[in-house]
């Protein structure tokens, strides 16, 4: 049975593992700084350092409470096992903020794409445009399951 799956998932090393934690978190303290993610995940600024530095893996409450700092603090861990974090009800979507934002992602894409190839550092580009944008569209896919099963 497990043939037949769509998505395919293998156990992870605590080194990969450790690597991935590290590069969501640097992410989210390069973003907001390291003292505020510390606190908005309810934890000390040496274990945000700690978890960046690596190599041993963070306390479980500290990597379910990064997620309270941000999201999507977590996503290149979970991208291991072929997921990503998704809040389960989405803030309704600012339709002409989305709409702004997928236009520049789409014409961000086409630029980076020109030459026929899309790199390691496009893709860190447009994961930053397509990130925010992600929970903006699943608030109207939600919507739209709410609607369909009510």
């Amino acid at each position: 049975m497990a043939d037949k799956q769509v998505r395919r998932c293998s156990a992870q090393s605590k080194t990969n593992l450790s690597l991935a934690i590290s590069a969501g978190w640097s992410r989210c303290a390069n973003n907001m700084g390291p003292g505020a993610f510390a606190d908005r995940a309810d934890m000390e600024t040496v274990t945000v350092r700690r978890g960046i530095a690596g190599p041993s893996l963070p306390a479980s409450e500290n990597l379910l409470n990064s997620l309270a700092a941000d999201p999507t603090a977590l996503n290149e861990a979970l991208a291991l096992y072929g997921l990503t974090a998704t809040p389960k009800e989405a803030q309704t979507a600012n339709d002409m903020a989305l709409v702004t934002g997928l236009s520049g992602a789409v014409a961000e894409y086409l630029k980076r794409i020109s030459d026929g190839q899309r790199c390691h550092i496009d893709e860190a580009v447009l994961a930053a445009m397509f990130r925010p944008l992600i929970p903006q569209m699943q608030a109207i896919v939600d919507a739209d399951d709410a609607r369909r099963t009510s």
